[in-house]
């Protein structure tokens, strides 16, 4: 298969390219703002319409030493076949026509009002992401958690936390195409992103009466796929209410654990929610570490360790169970 650089495109990148439309533009510009996730990601479709079958190496061939006149045995890699599903996640907006037409700026209100709605498919997105679990909800994929639900000193290490009900996670990914990446529908436009305005129609209103309505309907077909085994390192059992927990001893493991990502070209991203990421930010003033403040290639300020991207992610709770 044929590579090109459109098979690394973040989301943000792939319409700035054009062949999308306005409203899948702006709703995709909107999604990255509350899911950050999006900003490091790389978005491809998926290579059996709605889902992506990917044939992941478990185990590398091994040459062996010989000498004139000895043959050599033969030997192969070992692999399985791993399929990711594409998830659908969909909303009506219905937004109160007379509402709208005595605001002072109609079009500017009805737009404002939007941004609620597409916040909401961001939250859901991002939760699946990394909670998602497929066999016990089909309708969802299969998020970061479920895929590292378990300590193997390989791509899940713990933190020492051992307070079920108090944890939280850090996670290591590395993007790019042979490791992890977001995937949607085979031939989709917008990157899987649709809108359909559907003009003023009579509705249910919440009190139960009928009323007229602008109706907006949204839709994201997405999923997340992971090519390689040690593109994904998770960091669980980290304690969010020890008094002892710092930003310099939770570096130190992201530094020790980011040798486990696998070689190659791609983008590391460290993905924590705001209570961690506060610990960073802390972490900055202390100029002799590691951490430092740069910009992403959109001009968007964001904290670094190395050359990795801590990106906030609000989704991870901190009320995680102890994984063992």
């Amino acid at each position: 298969m044929t590579l090109n650089s459109s098979d690394r495109l973040t989301a943000i990148e792939a319409v700035k390219r054009g062949g999308v439309s306005d409203d899948q533009r702006r709703i995709i510009e909107e999604l990255t703002l509350s899911n950050e996730i999006l900003l490091d990601a790389p978005v491809v479709e998926a290579n059996d319409r709605t889902v992506n079958t990917a044939v992941v190496r478990t185990a590398l061939p091994k040459g062996q030493r010989r000498i004139y006149n000895q043959g050599v045995g033969t030997s192969a890699s070992q692999t399985k076949v791993i399929h990711d599903v594409v998830a659908q996640l969909a909303i009506y907006s219905e937004v109160d026509a007379s509402l709208v037409r005595n605001h002072a700026d109609p079009q500017g209100f009805l737009m404002s009002e939007q941004v609620a709605f597409i916040d909401g498919l961001a939250q859901e997105q991002a939760t699946d992401l990394f909670y998602g679990n497929h066999s016990l909800d089909p309708a969802c994929i299969d998020g970061l958690a479920v895929r590292r639900d378990k300590l193997n000193g390989d791509n899940c290490f713990s933190a020492g936390g051992k307070t079920t009900g108090k944890q939280t996670s850090i996670y290591l990914v590395k993007w790019g195409q042979q490791f992890a990446k977001c995937i949607y529908p085979r031939g989709a436009s917008g990157l899987g992103v649709s809108m359909e305005d559907k003009g003023i129609q009579t509705v249910e209103a919440p009190n139960g009466g009928k009323m007229e309505a602008y109706r907006i309907y949204y839709q994201l077909d997405y999923g997340l796929a992971v090519g390689h085994k040690q593109s994904v390192i998770r960091i669980c059992n980290v304690d969010i209410t020890s008094a002892s927990l710092n930003g310099e001893e939770l570096i130190k493991l992201i530094l020790k654990y980011k040798s486990f990502l696998p070689q190659g070209d791609g983008t590391v991203s460290v993905l924590c929610n705001r209570d961690v990421m506060s610990l960073f930010d802390l972490a900055t003033v202390d100029k002799a570490n590691v951490v430092y403040t740069s910009k992403d290639p959109w001009g968007r300020d964001l904290n670094m360790i190395r050359d990795m991207r801590i990106r906030r992610c609000d989704s991870i709770l901190n009320t995680e169970s102890v994984v063992a």
